[in-house]
Formats: structure tokens, C-alpha cells, sequence
């Protein structure tokens, strides 16, 4: 894609897509806990398989539904921190440290809203996630100007990223929200060169997710792209300006969380030795697929292939910082040796949502595929409460 000079010419525009996407998101948001109490109350889910209180289910409890898995270990750290887990929430770990498998920032957001309202955990992750929404879908389509896209397409864009049904995750209790808000400001202040704003958001991104740290590939390569290009000269060049060392500041915060570590577990890496808890074990990414027989992760296997054979297709067309950004989110966590939530951890590869909006068959079926990508939203949400893994 061409690269623009952005004018606010068409700034009214804007602020009304940005505020029309935000109650959009909060509208997904809401109907997703609506739909769930019809269900239930419908009869529609195998109630064996989900944590809820199904005796109780009403409206005070709607909350619950924003919860599900990895949201427990949060619920744990916001509540009692790192290193005073009491042995109630641990006693049934395989080992103490699990938790530090779950980086800082999204929880200590929590916990701070907690301690300043008094709010309980569900209630401030709600306030938390609908904060984040809003800069989630202003950053993003912001971006999406600034990558040469007009206004209707990156408004179409980001409409279609908030339906799609695996997407869904970014309004539970869970990281991807705050994940893909942080880096599309990361790339959106390099565009503006706002490099002091890149130094804050870029040291927020390095402690949001494990992969944080990884995304310095894609954002250094972006910078050069935007700065003058990849070729060698300006590259000699961009390292004698101070713009290109904004990014340091991603190692400093994720050296600051390892000392951390050090100083409650005494492993400077104890985050990488939790993940052993989920018998994960280095392996080349490829072989990770179809490797057990259930349902769930022969989809998942399907599905991450189509993603590689998509990324491949397009390899010369997209720029380079979007490959590196697309194949470390998906290679990264497959050499763990699994494809456990994969769909989750990929619905976060903005350059698959740009290129389908682009797409010949989407422009003309658009109305027609936001109602499919409704239904199968509404498939996925009994995933979710099943606690299907799926939706893991």
C-alpha cells in the first residue's frame, strides 16, 4: 500500500466513524451478555461444561459471562498481586509461579481500579475493557488512514474486525484488546513521529503479553519503512537519529519485569519456566499441527494453515514490517507445540482484515458478510460459555 500524507481536512468525518465504531463495540459488547441470558434461558448450551451459576443466572450476574479460563489467573493477580498469591488460589498449581505466565499491565490495571473504587474484579475489568475499546478502534482507524485507506474503507474495516467472531475475545477479560490497541498506537505514532508518545506505549506493549517484547521486529522495520526505507544507507542513517532508539524502551520494561521475577521467584525468567505448566515444549512451529485427534484442534490446525497459506500468498504484496508481525504472532506460539489458542491469539493480524475489505467479492457482499460473521459470533459465544477450547 501507498503511503499518504495525512491532512485533517475530513477530521469531522472521523470523530463521527471513531464514535460510531466505539458505540458499536460497547452495542457487541452488551448484546454479547443479552444474547447469552436468551440462551440460557432458551435452554441452548450444555450446562455441565460452563462455570456459571446457572440456579442464579439474572441480570447481577451477567458480569460472569465477560469471564471465562486465563481470566481466573488475572482475577488472581489483581487481586493479591504477584508474590502474595495466597495458598487458597495456588494449592491446586503444579507449581507456585504460574501465574507469572501472565504478564503485568493488564491485571495491575485492574488491581489499581480496584483499590482507587473499590470495585470487585468483574466490575473493574468491564470499565477497564470499555476504556480500552475506545482507543482500540480510534487507533485503528486512524492507522488505517495514515495506510492510504479512505475513510469508508477503514471505517468497513474496523466494523469487520469487531464481528468477526473470533475477535469476540477483545470484549472478555482477557489481553487482546489492550494488546492490539498498544501496537496499532505504536504504529500510528511512528507514522505521526511522535516519538515520546512511541517510548510510552511501546514500554506498555513490552509488558502486556509474552510475545510483547517480539514486536520490536515489526515496529524497527516499520520505522525504517516510514523513515526513509529498508536499504542499507538508511538504515546507517535512521541508527544516528534518536527516533529509531524510542523502541529501546520495549527491552528496558521487559528487563525491568525479569528483575522482578528475579526478586520474588529468584528466576529471571520464571515467566518462560511457567509454561511448562501447560506442557509446552520448544518444537519447529509446522509440526505443531494436527497433532491430537480432537475436533477443536484439527479446526484450529485448518484454520492457522489457511492464515500461512493466505500470508504467503500475499508475502511481495504486503509491506515487510506486517510480515514480520504476521509470522511471529503465528510461528512464535506454535513452536510452544500447540495450537490451543491459536484462533485467539491470531484474531489480533489487522492485515488480514485490510486485505479482506479490499477484496472484489467482499465490497459487493459486504451487508451479507457482517451477517454471517453475526451468526457465527453468536456460535462462538456458546463456545465461550461452554468453555469449549475452542475459545480458549
Amino acid at each position: 500500500m501507498q503511503q499518504i500524507n495525512f491532512h485533517f481536512k475530513s477530521l469531522p468525518l472521523h470523530h463521527k466513524h471513531i464514535n460510531k465504531l466505539y458505540l458499536l463495540s460497547v452495542g457487541i459488547k452488551l448484546a454479547l451478555a443479552i444474547i447469552s441470558v436468551l440462551m440460557v434461558n432458551a435452554g441452548l448450551f450444555n450446562r455441565s461444561n460452563t462455570h456459571l451459576l446457572w440456579a442464579e443466572l439474572n441480570w447481577q450476574h451477567v458480569g460472569e459471562i465477560y469471564f471465562n479460563s486465563d481470566s481466573g489467573w488475572y482475577r488472581a493477580i489483581a487481586a493479591h498481586g504477584y508474590a502474595q498469591i495466597p495458598l487458597t488460589e495456588s494449592q491446586n498449581w503444579s507449581q507456585a509461579t504460574l501465574h507469572f505466565a501472565f504478564f503485568p499491565l493488564f491485571p495491575m490495571l485492574i488491581r489499581l481500579l480496584m483499590l482507587v473504587t473499590g470495585m470487585g474484579f468483574i466490575a473493574a475489568a468491564f470499565v477497564i475493557n470499555l476504556i480500552i475499546l475506545y482507543f482500540l478502534v480510534r487507533c485503528f482507524y486512524l492507522f488505517l488512514i495514515h495506510c492510504a485507506l479512505d475513510a469508508e474503507s477503514a471505517y468497513r474495516t474496523v466494523v469487520l474486525f469487531l464481528l468477526f467472531p473470533i475477535s469476540m475475545h477483545i470484549y472478555f477479560i482477557y489481553t487482546e484488546a489492550l494488546f492490539i490497541t498498544l501496537l496499532l498506537a505504536c504504529f500510528l505514532m511512528i507514522k505521526q513521529k511522535q516519538w515520546l508518545s512511541l517510548v510510552f506505549c511501546s514500554f506498555l506493549l513490552a509488558l502486556t503479553r509474552p510475545n510483547g517484547l517480539m514486536m520490536l521486529l515489526p515496529l524497527g522495520f516499520y520505522l525504517l519503512e516510514t523513515q526513509g526505507g529498508l536499504h542499507i544507507s538508511n538504515i546507517k542513517k535512521q541508527v544516528q537519529k534518536p527516533a529509531i532508539y524510542s523502541l529501546l524502551a520495549m527491552p528496558l520494561a521487559f528487563a525491568l519485569w525479569m528483575f522482578y521475577q528475579h526478586s520474588v521467584t529468584g528466576h529471571w525468567m520464571a515467566a518462560a519456566e511457567a509454561q511448562s505448566g501447560w506442557n509446552k515444549h520448544w518444537m519447529f512451529p509446522l509440526m505443531a499441527l494436527f497433532r491430537n485427534g480432537f475436533w477443536q484442534e484439527q479446526f484450529t490446525s485448518i484454520y492457522i494453515l489457511l492464515l500461512i497459506l493466505i500470508g504467503l500468498y500475499y508475502i511481495k504484496k504486503w509491506r515487510i514490517s506486517w510480515q514480520a508481525y504476521n509470522w511471529t504472532v503465528i510461528l512464535l506460539p506454535l513452536a510452544a507445540g500447540s495450537v490451543i489458542s491459536m484462533c485467539r491469539y491470531t484474531s489480533v493480524l489487522f492485515p488480514y482484515y485490510i486485505q479482506a475489505i479490499q477484496s472484489p467479492w467482499t465490497q459487493k457482499n459486504y451487508k451479507l458478510l457482517l451477517v454471517i460473521m453475526t451468526l457465527l459470533q453468536v456460535f462462538a459465544l456458546k463456545m465461550w460459555i461452554e468453555d469449549n477450547s475452542l475459545m480458549y
